[in-house]
């Protein structure tokens, strides 16, 4: 037995007890912030969770990684994962704090962890990238789970550290089900509401950048709202806004059939800020426009899209009811009662606005 060696350990395990107190920018269900220690003590116990599945890797050694990934935040706290980018030495910042948070330590134990750092650090070992993807997936399931500030940025989520976890079939499983828990804390963070005059410049931004590099548009279509909003022919026009930004829009205005059938409506355009897609967004701007049109005694609605995308809101092709000069399969409709129109369909003359 070394006393030496004993109480330089003990030394070390004091200073390591500042990772207790290290806070990052997440929060527990109770709604404190979550310490260091605690993200590293999860990140263990996933990895426990999942060892059957984490094949032709040694436990131990990831078990090791997850300890000491952090742990040199001991000494300069952590940095959000959101703002990383604006701290590009912090990889040097942590190795210079690790070498003195282990300077009590003996040698051939200084050097296993530094090693072990070092490996993390450049996901060096297949132990080390599944850490690593393991790490983004336990920060993002804990902002799921967290009583987080309302201005909280649950869309960093959605895009934090896909290049590992979309390392392996468990990884993307994992953040599949995570991204849907996001996904419904986004639509917890999100309003729908009526624009105001004070929206129409942003609404316009906005729509021209959704279809700015849209393959099937006109490019036109924040003038068509525009020209909609002029004529009157706005039915419905609602944005979706996330801690006072509008995010989302979505219009309404009354298109004829041919058949003479009224209450008739087409949906869109529909704008998102590209940055934010696939985020519910879209989702949620299309059941409030849904049920907007239901209180205004609707009889249906028509839109010109993606298929694979507006079926899930019960839009489909029908047979008989068409929009000229388009593929039929783009051209859908959804009757809000039991009878679907027959004939062609016009929308307003605003939609052939070009400025």
């Amino acid at each position: 037995m070394n006393l030496e060696k004993i109480k330089g350990r003990l030394a070390f395990l004091r200073e390591a007890e500042k990772l207790k107190s290290v806070l990052r920018s997440a929060h527990t269900a109770a709604g404190r912030p979550e310490s260091t220690a605690e993200h590293s003590w999860r990140l263990c116990l996933m990895a426990i969770a999942f060892e059957d599945e984490l094949t032709g890797l040694d436990l131990s050694r990831i078990l090791k990684l997850c300890v000491i990934h952090d742990l040199g935040e001991a000494i300069s706290g952590d940095i959000p994962a959101i703002n990383k980018v604006s701290f590009p030495d912090k990889s040097e910042q942590e190795k210079n704090d690790l070498l003195l948070l282990t300077q009590a330590l003996d040698a051939p134990l200084r050097d296993d962890i530094l090693a072990l750092w070092d490996d993390y650090e450049h996901g060096r070992s297949a132990e080390a990238q599944a850490v690593k993807a393991l790490d983004k997936l336990e920060t993002i399931l804990q902002h799921t789970q967290g009583a987080n500030p309302p201005d909280f940025n649950y869309a960093f989520n959605l895009t934090y550290g896909k290049r590992y976890t979309d390392a392996t079939p468990l990884f993307q499983t994992l953040r599949a089900l995570i991204d849907q828990d996001t996904k419904e804390r986004i639509g917890m963070n999100l309003s729908i509401r009526k624009e105001q005059p004070q929206d129409v410049e942003t609404i316009a931004r906005l729509t021209e950048a959704a279809f700015r590099d849209a393959e099937h548009s006109s490019h036109t279509e924040h003038f068509i709202v525009d020209a909609l909003r002029r004529a009157g022919q706005l039915s419905l026009s609602l944005v979706a806004q996330e801690n006072g930004a509008i995010v989302g829009h979505v219009a309404l205005s009354p298109v004829t059939v041919s058949d003479g059938a009224t209450g008739w409506y087409g949906l869109g355009p529909i704008s998102v800020w590209p940055e934010r897609h696939g985020q519910g967004i879209g989702a949620a701007l299309m059941k409030a426009a849904l049920s907007g049109l239901r209180e205004l005694g609707g009889a249906g609605c028509v839109l010109l899209g993606d298929p694979g995308y507006y079926a899930r809101f019960g839009f489909k092709p029908q047979p008989g009811l068409e929009l000229p000069g388009v593929p039929a399969e783009y051209f859908q409709a959804l009757a809000l009662g039991d009878a679907v129109p027959t004939g062609v369909v016009r929308y307003h003359e605003a939609f052939d606005a070009t400025e």
